[in-house]
């Protein structure tokens, strides 16, 4: 018992022993590459440990790389880094030191030698150091990226960060900075907007100018963090005054301005990042975007700002200064001076020229009058910030729209008969939902125009109703407004956005405006409930230039509800100019014609209802099929002369006609596999809200593959009894019929696989030269879509190979049971029937969902429904005819073997 205590005693120092040298290497290597701070004698104590304030989580911009195998670096292009600690600093010996373990992780565009696109990389580093009261921060350790060819992974050792964090972090010094170097790399720059404390220097401090117009009390705005990240998230445009002299804030004239890194105290106080860029530069990167998630923004100016809600004015209210470069590396920022200024506010009176969910100001303080906080600077160094989007927050309770030109818009409207016809009988949008008047539009095709010119208009009012913003407040405020607007003439406004792709060369029909990327339309007119008609006046901007044309007319005409004729066309409109031609007016242009497409939202309800109904039918045919083809195997059962009389051809048509919609259905079935707990499609059966069955892709499938696997099986006992000896009834064996059914499989073969190949050789012709169709909603159809509705028509003719079986063979056997031939052609002919149906019935689209008769499960139209089940019964009826007359009846010809295949027992006596 006492060696045993012994040996548990010496075990601890053994331990103890063996840790010893590993600890002394890591506190030597720590010693050479961080010189500064040094670990305090007898390193960390065993304290309880405590909550770092100032190096937590945060994310930042790296520069460098290349040997890392990082893409250069270039603008625009997301690059981040994240710092995080593992667990809580220690205090040491030294109270002025903390021990820190965190990971850090490079992630951007790798780069490599055997790919030529441009693919996600990053590199992860374990490391560990000290951080000191001088807010240096020093750590080692080591880091790893998986190799090029996914073959293993690099390890890089030796690896040492050093870090500065700002302690507090105020306006002057609100980044994180540091270098990142190893023996295998260069160094790297990061950077990195501060999480930690920060301290307000200025508070409420910053003199703002009034807004120009009284807005509403929105104290509550101040109070909510939330809320006021949310109104300020998203892209500023902004507008350089003309003639602004050379006290400008900002040192480019940029398009664009972006708040990121937002933080928040929840007592009004705030404090972000600003960047800023153009719009030529975000469009020749279109594969990436400005907004790096949980990264920092760097381009060429930038702003720190921190200030407060205004409660007063009701506005906000900061103080900025410059971030500018002080290295070579893109990641090499410092602030500079602090002479700008930013008001922002938020407009709850919505016009025709003003729809602005946030507007501001920004302005050069260093030229600011000194009289009052009102007078900043002259008008010409302000530069005008605004952001128009949908609100997201129930500020649109607070927003009233004011209509100025809808008295303009009216006499326009009476004075076009063609807008007032009156269609009898017909329904058009407003009853069912105000998401109706929503459209995306897409110009008619102009000779000598190689540009496509493509856009969305959405309702911003409806009568006194805002619908631009959350989706169950507008939705709410439609109906109540709508029901209680008892009126033939309603008001309305709208938001378009158009975009030009490509160059226009027949510029006499369009104002120099079109030929932009990217253009917006305000309206307001009346819309006419019994016609269907819109007539709004609008204000475009005009390019190379801070004001707009309001000289504009827009009309549109939307097709009926009910009516499935016009429902190619869903809206047709023009964009016209109201100015003189004749003066020589410079903003005149021509008409300008568009087009919308799509489905009104009670025709989008009903297409799911329908999707609904044929999911069920779906399921229903594939389970007839394999009950027609169970029969089948129960008829060869009882009846083995069948088996070698059937046509190897046409069982091996069946088998590939159900394995082609498995196998394009393979993507959807894996999809619904992977989805998520919480989604719907993990329930293989549900009812929808109006009651309806709606079945899970793989059930749908799942009757497709059973009669898959039947046909296999009948497929291969039809192979299986061609090697068995067949005897006569009276017992005599038989000569050999193994070449006779060769024979005939091949003249099948012959006469068969021609047909097929130049069927398809006629769709892929077809296919080629089909007419092209121009529409936003349009997407032409792959020619294996066309090949695979193709199939489905071969299968349509599954009986084909047997009745050219039948005819060269001249045998008269019950092959085939009534239940297989006659059920499955009635199978296959049903979606025919169930297609005209749905031509008649439902209203179609240019984008249309089918489950069952879809595109890819065969060829319909008119003639396809009419002739597939007439060839269908044809071929049944042969079939038939055959089995009962002999396979060669059509040519007057007896069977050469009457009695067919009959089999008897080979037992001897």
């Amino acid at each position: 018992m006492a060696r045993r205590r012994g040996h548990l005693v010496c075990l601890p120092l053994l331990l103890l022993l063996l840790l010893l040298p590993a600890a002394t290497t890591a506190a030597s290597s720590y010693s050479s590459l961080c010189p500064t701070p040094a670990p305090a004698a007898g390193n960390r104590s065993r304290t309880t440990p405590i909550d770092l304030p100032v190096i937590t989580t945060f994310t930042g911009h790296f520069s460098g790389g290349e040997d890392l195998h990082f893409a250069p670096d270039q603008p625009y292009i997301p690059r981040s880094f994240t710092f995080f600690t593992r667990r809580s600093a220690h205090t040491t010996n030294d109270p002025t030191v903390l021990h820190v373990v965190a990971t850090l992780t490079l992630a951007g565009t790798g780069t490599d030698d055997h790919r030529d696109n441009a693919h996600p990389h990053s590199v992860s580093f374990d490391l560990e150091g000290y951080s000191s009261s001088t807010a240096e921060l020093c750590m080692v350790g080591s880091g790893s990226y998986a190799r090029e060819d996914g073959l293993g992974v690099v390890r890089l050792s030796d690896v040492v960060l050093r870090l500065h964090v700002p302690r507090p972090a105020n306006l002057s010094h609100p980044f994180v900075t540091g270098r990142l170097e190893g023996a295998e790399f260069g160094n790297v720059t990061l950077v990195a907007y501060t999480d930690g404390y920060y301290a307000y220097d200025y508070g409420s401090g910053a003199p703002c100018p009034a807004p120009p117009a009284p807005v509403r009390q929105l104290d509550y705005i101040g109070r909510s963090s939330s809320r006021l990240k949310a109104l300020l998230r998203g892209s500023f445009s902004l507008e350089h005054s003309p003639g602004g002299s050379t006290s400008s804030p900002l040192r480019l004239p940029h398009q664009r301005m972006l708040f990121d890194q937002i933080h928040c105290d929840g007592n009004g106080k705030l404090r972000a990042y600003i960047a800023f860029d153009t719009m030529e530069a975000r469009m020749s990167k279109s594969n990436y975007t400005v907004r790096l998630r949980d990264g920092l923004v760097v381009g060429d100016e930038a702003l720190v700002a921190e200030g407060s809600w205004n409660t007063v004015q009701n506005q906000l209210c900061l103080k900025a200064w410059r971030v500018a470069r002080s290295g070579p590396s893109r990641a090499d920022l410092a602030v500079r001076d602090c002479h700008v200024g930013i008001s922002l506010w938020f407009p709850t009176v919505w016009s025709i020229r003003d729809r602005s969910v946030a507007a501001g100001k920004i302005w050069n303080t260093s030229t600011a009058s000194s009289d009052t906080g009102n007078k900043t600077s002259s008008d010409s160094d302000m530069i005008s910030v605004s952001r128009s989007a949908t609100y997201r927050d129930d500020l649109s309770s607070y927003v009233v729209y004011n209509y100025t030109r809808v008295e303009e818009a009216k006499k326009q409207y009476l004075s076009r008969p063609a807008l007032r016809k009156e269609r009898k009988g017909s329904r058009f949008p407003g009853n069912y939902s105000y998401r109706d008047f929503a459209f995306r539009f897409y110009l008619k095709e102009k000779r000598g125009s190689s540009a496509s010119v493509y856009g969305y208009a959405s309702p911003v009012t409806i009568g006194a109703a805002l619908v631009q913003g959350d989706r169950l407040m507008a939705d709410d405020a439609f109906y109540s407004n709508w029901t209680s607007e008892n009126q033939r003439l309603r008001n309305i406004s709208y938001d378009l956005r158009y975009y030009v792709v490509g160059h226009l060369v027949s510029s006499e029909n369009f104002s120099p405006q079109w030929l932009s990327r990217q253009r917006r339309i305000s309206t307001e007119g009346v819309y006419d409930t019994e016609t269907g008609s819109l007539c709004m006046v609008a204000c475009q901007g005009i390019t190379n230039s801070s004001s707009s044309d309001c000289e504009v007319l827009v009309t549109a005409q939307f097709a009926p509800v009910d009516d499935a004729e016009e429902a190619r066309d869903r809206i047709v409109g023009t964009i016209s100019s109201l100015r003189n031609k004749t003066a020589g007016d410079t903003l005149f242009f021509k008409p300008v014609v568009f087009a919308a497409d799509g489905m009104y939202a009670a025709q989008i309800a009903e297409s799911v209802s329908r999707m609904d109904v044929e999911r069920v039918m779906l399921v229903a045919s594939m389970t007839l099929s394999c009950v027609f083809i169970g029969l089948q195997l129960r008829h060869v059962g009882k009846h083995p002369e069948a088996l070698p009389a059937m046509s190897v051809t046409m069982l091996v048509v069946l088998a590939v006609g159900n394995a082609v919609p498995l196998v394009l259905n393979l993507e959807a079935i894996f999809a619904d596999a992977k989805d998520s707990p919480n989604n719907n499609n993990k329930r293989f059966v549900r009812l929808t809200s109006v009651g309806m069955l709606e079945l899970n892709e793989v059930v749908m499938r799942v009757s497709s593959m059973l009669a898959f696997v039947l046909q296999l099986r009948l497929l291969q006992l039809a192979l299986a009894s061609r090697h068995r000896p067949v005897q006569e009834a009276g017992g005599n064996k038989q000569e050999d019929d193994s070449s006779l059914s060769s024979d005939a499989e091949r003249s099948t073969l012959w006469i068969c696989l021609p047909l097929y190949a130049l069927g398809a050789v006629l769709v892929w012709i077809v296919h080629m030269n089909a007419p092209e169709k121009h529409s936003s909603w349009y997407r032409p159809r792959a020619i294996a879509d066309d090949l695979a509705g193709y199939t489905g028509l071969v299968l349509d003719g599954f009986l084909l190979p047997q009745v050219v079986w039948n005819a060269f063979l001249g045998l008269r056997v019950q092959a085939l049971s009534p239940w297989f031939y006659g059920g499955v052609s009635l199978v296959r002919a049903a979606p025919h029937v169930y297609d005209v149906f749905r031509r008649r019935s439902c209203v179609p689209s240019l984008t249309p969902s089918y489950v069952y008769a879809g595109p890819r499960d065969d060829l319909f139209g008119v003639t396809w429904d009419v002739a597939v089940p007439c060839g269908a019964a044809l071929l049944a009826v042969l079939v038939f005819l055959q089995q009962r007359l002999g396979g060669a009846f059509l040519c007057g010809v007896k069977g050469r073997r009457p009695g067919g295949y009959e089999k008897v027992s080979t037992i001897s006596s």
